[in-house]
C-alpha cells in the first residue's frame, strides 16, 4: 500500500508544470508538499506519465525538470521496489533533482535508498527516525528555496571518476545562494553523499538543547 501511494504521489508531481525562473518571489510561501498533490484523474490512467500530463497543474516539481524518459524510469524505480537498474543512466545532476524531490515530499526511505552508504549508514529504521528528528525541517526549507534554481552543474575542478560535487545556484532579487552536494558511485548509480549533513543537524540540536 505504501509503495502504491508513493507511486501515485510521483505520478501526480509530474503533471503539467509550466515553470519559469521569473516566477515572483511571493510564491516562496507555497508548501513543498505541493509536489504530492493528489488528483482524481489518476484513477483513469494506465500509470504512465504521458497519460496524466494534461497541463492543468502549474506547480513546480523537481521531477519535471528531468527528461520525460527519465521521469518514466523514476516511476518504474519506485514501482519495482527501488530497482536501481532504472537509474543507471541518471547523471549526477539528475540524482540531485531526485534528491531534492525526496526532500520536498519528506520521504526518508527514498533518501535512504539514494544515499551513499560505504558501510556508514545505520539501518533504515534508525535512519528514518534520525531524519524526522534532526533533518526534516532543514531539508524542507532547502527544497522550497532551491526550486528557483538558475544553474545545476558539476564542479569540474574537483570531479573524479566516481566522485563529484554538484552545485545548485538559486537567486531571488539581488540575493544568490549556492548549495554544494557531493555524490559518489555505488551500486552502479550516483548516490548522494549526505549522511554527514544529518550528523551536523544532530550537533545543532544538541547545542540548542544545552
Amino acid at each position: 500500500m505504501r509503495k502504491l501511494i508513493l507511486t501515485m504521489i510521483i505520478l501526480i508531481s509530474l503533471v503539467g508544470c509550466d515553470y519559469t525562473k521569473s516566477e515572483p518571489a511571493t510564491t516562496e510561501k507555497n508548501s513543498p508538499t505541493s509536489e504530492a498533490h493528489f488528483d482524481e484523474r489518476l484513477s483513469n490512467t494506465n500509470g504512465s506519465i504521458e497519460s496524466i500530463n494534461d497541463g492543468n497543474d502549474k506547480r513546480f516539481s523537481y521531477l519535471r525538470q528531468l527528461s520525460l524518459a527519465k521521469q518514466e524510469s523514476f516511476v518504474k524505480f519506485i514501482a519495482e521496489e527501488k530497482n536501481f537498474h532504472y537509474l543507471y543512466d541518471f547523471t549526477p545532476e539528475d540524482m540531485v533533482l531526485v534528491y531534492l524531490y525526496s526532500l520536498s515530499v519528506g520521504d526518508p526511505d527514498l533518501i535512504y535508498a539514494i544515499t551513499y552508504n560505504a558501510g556508514l549508514l545505520p539501518d533504515q529504521e534508525t535512519f528514518r527516525n534520525e531524519y524526522f528528528k534532526y533533518a526534516s525541517n532543514y531539508d524542507s526549507e532547502i527544497a522550497v528555496h532551491y526550486r528557483y534554481y538558475e544553474s545545476l552543474k558539476i564542479d569540474e575542478n574537483t570531479a573524479e571518476e566516481n566522485k563529484v560535487t554538484v552545485i545548485i545556484t538559486a537567486g531571488v532579487g539581488i540575493m544568490t545562494n549556492s548549495l554544494a552536494l557531493g555524490l559518489q558511485k555505488e551500486d552502479k548509480i550516483w548516490k548522494m553523499d549526505i549522511y554527514h549533513l544529518i550528523n551536523q543537524y544532530k550537533e545543532k540540536t544538541s547545542e540548542v538543547s544545552e
